[in-house]
């Protein structure tokens, strides 16, 4: 994987839902009371800690081309190779989860540093009668193996919230660093890593909110 093949990659980070689980991060539901998870956003985002660390070495904040040079890095070391048609970073789970397993990530960028990692789970032995490898099953893993590397508190959404989807299961954050693990399809388990604070400064420029507004 050369620097070059990394930038042709850039292309996909046109395709993600920028804000598809940071929108609502300010507690923006129209309801009187606030939720669960409005709730701990607000307790979290109070605490004034800040939670960059992703997995790999990679964290919030990264330079884009620090991105690229530490994915080269790590594809020198033997750790991670291109994903398919050359639009993602990825990494083969061999111990990590209950069977050999693919993940897939590619970052958003904001002013040339990550503020949102995308992360795509799938079994290798997936098929449509396969049922142990779905992805009800694969979601279940990837929460027992989020658990293991980011600590408890993730909390199971009870209502539909229109930024994350229909699908969408579980959601923690801690600080800044907000966690949302939902079912991509049968197959796939999508992970999205969010810096609410990135999130939140955003959506105010997109609002005319930004300093000076």
């Amino acid at each position: 994987m050369t620097t070059e093949d990394l930038l042709r990659t850039h292309n996909i980070a046109r395709c993600l839902s920028v804000f598809a689980a940071a929108c609502v991060v300010l507690c923006s539901t129209g309801c009187d009371q606030p939720s669960e998870y409005d709730r701990m956003v607000q307790r979290e985002l109070a605490k004034g800690v800040t939670f960059n660390e992703l997995f790999l070495g990679y964290e919030f904040g990264m330079p884009r081309d620090s991105f690229y040079n530490h994915s080269w890095e790590l594809n020198r070391q033997g750790l991670v190779v291109q994903g398919p048609a050359n639009r993602s970073v990825q990494y083969e789970l061999d111990d990590e989860l209950p069977g050999t397993a693919k993940m897939l990530f590619y970052p958003e960028f904001h002013e040339d540093r990550i503020f949102q990692m995308r992360v795509r789970y799938l079994y290798d032995g997936w098929a449509p009668w396969t049922r142990h490898l779905s992805s009800d099953s694969l979601q279940m893993d990837v929460i027992d193996l989020y658990r293991e590397w980011y600590g408890d508190g993730f909390i199971e959404l009870t209502r539909t919230r229109e930024s994350f989807g229909e699908n969408v299961h579980y959601v923690k954050v801690d600080g800044n660093r907000q966690i949302v693990v939902t079912r991509g399809s049968d197959r796939d388990v999508v992970a999205v890593f969010t810096d609410l604070l990135t999130a939140k400064r955003i959506e105010d420029e997109r609002n005319g909110r930004g300093d000076g507004a």
